[in-house]
């Protein structure tokens, strides 16, 4: 009997338990660390993570074998896996508590996936052969990336399991440390957390004072250019001040499950012919590369653009305060997804921006009521000018490596100089580009407001949107290209023939893969990252390609 359900969906057993072996890691690491602060230290990063894995799958398993009648086994599994592996590698009570809490998230998760995954995925393995057998080594290669980046992620020192092994700038570097800072100078109600004497020791910065401590070890501390609004987003860190280890690994969790969420919402609410490819691309996704190095560092994008993608999709379903509320966060933390605003004032959707509008003065006044106005007041007067000028950050041109990561039409004039072409000074021919760059989003706003489709088309649209709002920034590395690569899942739908996925894996490839080349060609290639970066999204949003609703004429 158990052979005989297993066999009669194969291919929603095998996506069950790659769910669950990428999840069980994420939701371990986002706990222990915080239960260890309160319980007191016990085992390790690798044997939480290994057992955590073994949870997943024993549980995926089980669930797989009947959906409906099995809650309770799987339970019970996961359950004694739990407890022999919190005995057996002595990890004491966060570490009990820890996979107790993944079994039964894990048992709530798998029930409801399994008895909500197409159908349409039923029968893939047998017909396509050398595809699943691709699929399986990304799928692999996806679960061993992020099981390895949870450890680093629970143990600091572990720099071997970090997303790439011997790149020193990613070990040591982490966008938290500026938020968490921030949000401790906000509760002090200092003039200006803003001002450069809160920040020695960070990137473009002077190094700190002798005997002043870094609490971040062995991290180093970042700079923090966002709107105060964004610290209202710290609040579930606060338990944890002082513990930055802890505050990171909760950080890393509610990341990364964010993240999951909003794949699983938009590849259930897109339609159309080939809509299951970009649920099954979900998790390649998940564990690309860039993903997890945003993942890793703590930066807030990946946020910004799922938020800001599920708020578009709560205004479809006519969600217009959950929608609002979303979008007015998004807005107010990072101020790039206000695009998304004219796209909503353009299409005449004045229901949704004035509920935007209406959260956005709410969350402007907790901000006011809980760390006061001055941080409003100095992001305005003092920030704001130093962001738009590229002043903020001063070390966009210091060394090769900055200029190189620089996807923004900001840094094409510094990449330019780097190949020997005489641009003047690069920083005023940076800033013209940075205005002409502004009037060109605008009217990127309104022909993607315009763009009609089908609901596979408007995300697709959103994302590419959000991409390019987020290249305004004079410094934009390569985690803005998120939503473009996310976009890229969805454009999987389109593919009819072998050509067209083959382009689609050369983007991709492009746009994630930096070749170990000479500075020169080095250069080159970066400044066609940078093309790409800023092309396929305004080829996305003005053309007049296929719809996705026309019939498909080779299933993937």
């Amino acid at each position: 009997m158990m052979n005989e359900g297993w066999n009669r969906n194969l291919e929603r057993l095998a996506f069950g338990t790659l769910v669950a072996l990428l999840l069980s890691p994420v939701v371990a690491q986002g706990l222990w660390r915080p239960l260890v602060h309160v319980l007191g230290p016990a085992g390790t990063a690798g044997h939480v993570t290994g057992s955590a894995l073994v949870i997943g799958g024993a549980m995926a398993l089980v669930t797989a074998w009947n959906p409906a009648r099995t809650p309770l086994l799987a339970l019970g599994v996961g359950a004694l896996v739990a407890i022999g592996a919190s005995f057996g590698f002595s990890l004491g009570l966060p570490g009990l508590l820890t996979l107790m809490i993944v079994t039964i998230a894990m048992g709530f998760l798998m029930r409801r996936l399994f008895t909500q995954l197409p159908t349409s995925l039923d029968g893939l393995a047998k017909r396509h052969k050398l595809l699943t057998a691709l699929y399986v080594l990304l799928a692999v290669a996806s679960v061993v990336s992020s099981a390895r980046l949870s450890i680093f992620i629970g143990d600091s020192s572990r720099v071997e399991q970090q997303v790439l092994p011997g790149e020193k700038f990613l070990e040591t570097h982490s966008c938290l440390t500026a938020y968490v800072q921030a949000a401790t100078l906000s509760r002090q109600r200092v003039d200006n957390l803003y001002a450069h004497k809160w920040w020695h020791g960070s990137h473009g910065f002077p190094p700190a004072e002798p005997g002043v401590e870094n609490p971040y070890r062995p991290f180093v501390l970042d700079y923090f250019a966002y709107p105060s609004p964004f610290l209202l987003i710290m609040a579930p860190l606060a338990p944890w001040e002082g513990d930055f280890l802890a505050q990171r690994a909760l950080w890393f969790g509610l990341s990364s499950l964010l993240l999951v969420v909003g794949l699983w919402v938009v590849a259930r609410w897109i339609d159309g012919p080939g809509a299951h490819r970009v649920l099954l691309l979900a998790p390649i996704f998940f564990g690309s590369m860039p993903v997890l190095a945003t993942l890793q560092i703590g930066n807030f994008q990946i946020a910004v653009v799922v938020i800001s993608v599920l708020a578009m999709v709560a205004f479809d379903r006519n969600r217009h305060v959950m929608g609002g509320a979303l979008l007015a966060l998004t807005i107010l933390s990072k101020l790039s997804p206000g695009l998304l605003g004219i796209v909503l004032l353009v299409q005449r959707r004045f229901r949704s921006a004035v509920w935007t509008a209406g959260f956005g003065l709410l969350f402007l006044a907790l901000s006011v009521l809980t760390i006061g106005v001055n941080p409003i007041q100095s992001f305005l007067t003092h920030t704001l000018p130093r962001i738009s000028s590229g002043e903020a950050f001063s070390f966009l041109d210091d060394t090769p490596f900055n200029i190189l990561t620089n996807m923004g039409p900001f840094g094409l004039p510094f990449k330019l100089q780097l190949m020997g072409f005489d641009v003047g000074d690069p920083w005023v021919l940076a800033r013209r580009i940075g205005r002409v760059y502004t009037v060109v989003l605008v009217v990127v706003a309104i022909l993607a407001a315009r763009r009609t489709g089908d609901r596979r088309t408007q995300a697709i649209t959103w994302m590419s949107v959000l991409v390019l709002a987020a290249l305004q920034s004079p410094f934009a590395p390569l985690y803005t290209t998120i939503g473009l690569l996310w976009a890229i899942t969805l454009l999987s739908a389109e593919v009819r023939r072998f050509r067209d996925g083959l382009a689609l894996v050369f983007l991709w490839l492009v746009l994630t893969v930096i070749p170990p080349i000479r500075l020169s060609l080095l250069v080159g290639y970066t400044l066609l990252q940078s093309a790409f970066t800023i092309g396929i999204p305004i080829w996305l949003i003005v053309r007049t390609g296929r719809s996705s609703s026309k019939p498909s004429a080779v299933e993937p």
